[in-house]
């Protein structure tokens, strides 16, 4: 199996997840290492960011970094 086959075949299932649970109304359930390697991400990406002084300054990781966005905005938006 090659990485991108595993990248595609993980998120596949962590989506299948999610909408499990969204259609019985419950929290996804997931091991604490996939949170702590999703924060690692987004942490990253914030530093990143930080380092170009926007997205649009990080170049060929401006579509990654946009999603690590997205999800923060959703995670604040969820929680404020």
């Amino acid at each position: 199996m090659t990485e991108a086959e595993q990248l595609l075949i993980t998120a596949a299932d962590l989506n299948q997840q999610a909408e499990l649970a969204k259609q019985f109304q419950r929290p996804v359930e997931m091991p604490a290492e996939v949170v702590h390697v999703l924060a690692h991400f987004i942490e990253t990406c914030g530093r990143i960011t930080a380092r170009a002084g926007s997205i649009k300054a990080t170049g060929a990781s401006e579509a990654l970094i946009e999603h690590a966005h997205d999800l923060a905005r959703t995670h604040l938006g969820d929680f404020k």
